[in-house]
This record gives C-alpha cells, structure tokens and sequence, in this order.
C-alpha cells in the first residue's frame, strides 16, 4: 500500500486511483445509512494546485458526495506523513465549513485515503459536528 499511494499521491499517477476504486465505491455504498451526505476529505489549495488532484475524491468517482470542508493547511505547514504521530495527534485544527453550507442536523460519513493517528478525520468531524452535523462517521480505503 505505501508504493501504491507514493505513486498515486505524491507522483501524481491518477489512473492509480481505478485499482481500488470499485471496491471502495461499493464498501461505501453498502454502509452507507439512507440520507446520510457523503464528504470527501479536502486537500489544500497548495496541494490541489501542485498535484491537480484530490486524491480523495478521485477514489469515489460515481459517488453523490458533498464539498463542504475547506483546508486551510497554511503552505509553509508539513504535510500530515511528515509529522511524527506525537505532532499530529497535537495539531489544531486545518478545517473550516465552506461559506454558504448549511448541514445542520446532517448525518454525514467522512471519507478518507488513509488512517494513521485518526487526526485529519477528528479534526474534520470536529468542525462538522461544531457546525450544526448530527452525526459523522468516517470510512478509510486503508489503515
């Protein structure tokens, strides 16, 4: 899996993203709960524009998801596999609610590449729930 998302992430190889792709799209439809929002993990400005892609949603392609979270990881930040475990479980915070979202009363499934310390997904789900969501659980392609 570390080749896999080396290659598909940080080489940029986005036809990568067809190995698992099915797959996950299936698990994600089978537990997914009647009108729950589906909300992709976003990446960063700096990242979107340097690799063109968000991994993330590239592995859910033919899903009905929602863009509602922004990241506003600074530039000048590491990126989450730079951090060692202590770092990460510390950092505050990179998301916000996009301007104009209302998921009040929500139930929404989370959804992420990988999970390593559980950070990146508490941090998101921290800000949906702060922002009116009733419930957010998370899936992961890998941990």
């Amino acid at each position: 899996m570390r080749n896999f998302f080396q290659h598909y992430k940080f080489q940029g190889d986005y036809l990568l993203r067809k190995v698992f792709q099915d797959q996950f799209v299936n698990f994600i439809q089978k537990i997914l709960k009647e009108n729950e929002l589906i909300v992709p993990i976003p990446v960063d400005e700096s990242t979107m524009t340097s690799r063109g892609f968000n991994q993330v949603t590239g592995l859910m392609e033919g899903l009905d998801w929602k863009d509602v979270l922004i990241n506003q990881r600074s530039n000048d930040s590491l990126h989450q596999f730079q951090r060692s475990r202590r770092e990460r479980l510390q950092q505050d915070s990179s998301f916000i609610l996009k301007s104009g979202c209302d998921i009040s009363g929500e139930h929404i499934l989370l959804v992420d590449d990988i999970y390593t310390t559980g950070a990146t997904l508490r941090q998101a789900r921290t800000t949906l729930l702060r922002n009116g969501a009733t419930q957010v659980r998370s899936v992961t392609l890998c941990r």
